[in-house]
């Protein structure tokens, strides 16, 4: 009888705790990964993002090969077969275990749960761990038992659960005699190309080097900043698990004796933005309503929403006639990936000025991010709308002129994606239709809406959920 791990968001062989557990045997496990191309659509995963994931899987092929361990690929289309697929697979291959890592939405929930039950019929123990997280769901608690519903209380409690359970151990898998990998099946999958992004772990490990060797010491001030390159890029090697939370944070230990206290401000602020994405993985978890569309301040989903496609449209592809928003939009449209002053930015204009559900841009952004996290999509969308767990309060309406002024000065990121833009001068680049009046070659697009009316009406329409 064999051990298997079954892959998902967790394309790695570092610190991956289902892959480690699979290869504590004389015989080395089966591996395998279901393509369900049918429910990623539901879903609405980027077709850059399913590009990065194949790139992923071909290197991971070739990583687990020198291991000793196949990775068999099944194309199944949905979730719904799920089941049976993983059924048929471990019978052909005599395996009485599987492993793997959990998923927290609700439809990945279901689908373990049904898996789980189809194979405990079969006599084949599951083993579910909680790899890609550091703190798994239900450790951090209130005094009362309950999950945190704000982040700053949840921080500090993740991060002395975190002082307690984090292991200095990398966990590597068991080596067996390497095998010949075999060619990934061909699978059509609705792909564009995402190989400005190098694929693999070993990209994601030099990507991490290099910026806490290089650039974490400054995040804090420069995180901010579009016009200069001060984050990690390692969001979408999170995403679909090529590099683990623990291998991040077990790097931030060189800093401070006393991890995760002590930390210098810069490695500090980069260890909140981890516990961000586990404060939303954590309320996925607690809350499946929030997979089903509901927003979490449940009275806010009777607003009443502009019906605007031609805005959408402009605000989707960049043409809003306010800069710093559609150098956003053409960023996320040409690369599959955006700042994130600017999702803040973009996703606060399109619900605070536009009155547009901020569903429609929480899809928008999961069909072109490359870096596509639903819990995290989700909780950054309701956070910007005023609808979610420590949302940003609704009278909080961002200026988009005033945020491009301070977080992009002197118009670099604006020059650099919206090039009718590229003679403005720096002192009218963040509001420049006064100045292109009188061009005759001005080919940029008039403002779609008033700012401050805008804000007015955003309001006026809110106050009316919020205060009856």
């Amino acid at each position: 009888m064999k051990k298997a791990i079954w892959f998902r968001s967790d394309l790695r062989t570092l610190d991956n705790e289902a892959l480690y557990l699979a290869t504590q045997s004389e015989v080395a496990p089966e591996a395998i990964f279901l393509v369900c191309e049918d429910t990623w659509q539901c879903h609405h995963w980027a077709p850059i993002k399913q590009d990065f994931l194949w790139r992923t899987l071909e290197v991971l092929n070739e990583k687990l090969a020198a291991l000793g361990i196949k990775l068999h690929i099944k194309n199944i289309g949905k979730f719904s077969k799920t089941g049976g697929a993983l059924r048929e697979f471990c019978k052909t291959h005599n395996i009485n275990k599987l492993y793997f890592n959990a998923e927290y939405a609700l439809d990945e929930k279901n689908r373990d749960r049904a898996v789980t039950a189809v194979l405990k019929n079969d006599g084949v123990e599951v083993s579910k761990h909680h790899g890609n997280l550091l703190i798994k769901p239900g450790m951090v608690k209130t005094q009362q038992g309950e999950y945190y519903k704000k982040f700053t209380p949840f921080n500090k409690r993740w991060r002395a659960v975190l002082a307690q359970e984090i292991d200095v151990t990398s966990l590597k898998p068991n080596l067996f005699p390497n095998i010949n990998p075999e060619p990934l099946p061909n699978v059509s999958l609705k792909a564009q190309d995402s190989s400005h992004y190098p694929a693999g772990e070993e990209a994601a490990l030099s990507k991490l080097g290099q910026f806490v060797g290089h650039s974490v010491e400054v995040y804090q001030t420069g995180r901010d900043r579009p016009d200069e390159n001060h984050t990690s890029e390692l969001s979408a090697y999170l995403a679909i698990g090529a590099i683990s939370p623990v291998t991040a944070a077990r790097t931030l230990q060189q800093f401070s004796p006393e991890f995760p206290y002590g930390l210098p401000e810069g490695p500090d602020t980069w260890l909140a933005e981890l516990a961000w994405r586990e404060f939303y993985q954590h309320l996925m978890d607690f809350e499946p309503r929030l997979s089903k569309g509901e927003s979490f301040q449940r009275e806010t989903d009777s607003i009443q929403w502009r019906d605007d496609e031609k805005g959408f449209i402009a605000w989707c592809e960049g043409k809003t006639g306010y800069p710093i928003v559609d150098a956003g939009m053409r960023q996320l449209n040409e690369t599959g990936w955006m700042h994130n002053r600017l999702r803040m930015i973009t996703a606060n204009f399109l619900v605070k000025d536009l009155l547009i559900d901020w569903r429609k841009g929480e899809a928008y952004f999961m069909q072109n991010l490359i870096d596509g996290s639903f819990p995290a999509n989700n909780g950054g969308w309701q956070w910007s709308a005023s609808v979610g767990t420590d949302a940003v309060p609704y009278f909080r309406v961002f200026n988009p002129v005033r945020q491009s002024e301070k977080f992009d000065p002197q118009g670099a990121y604006i020059r650099k994606w919206v090039k009718e833009l590229d003679s403005v001068p720096d002192k009218h680049i963040h509001w420049p239709h006064e100045w292109l009046k009188n061009k005759s070659n001005n080919e940029y697009y008039p403002p779609i809406v008033e700012h401050k009316a805008a804000r007015e009406r955003f309001l006026t329409t809110f106050k009316q959920v919020k205060h009856g």
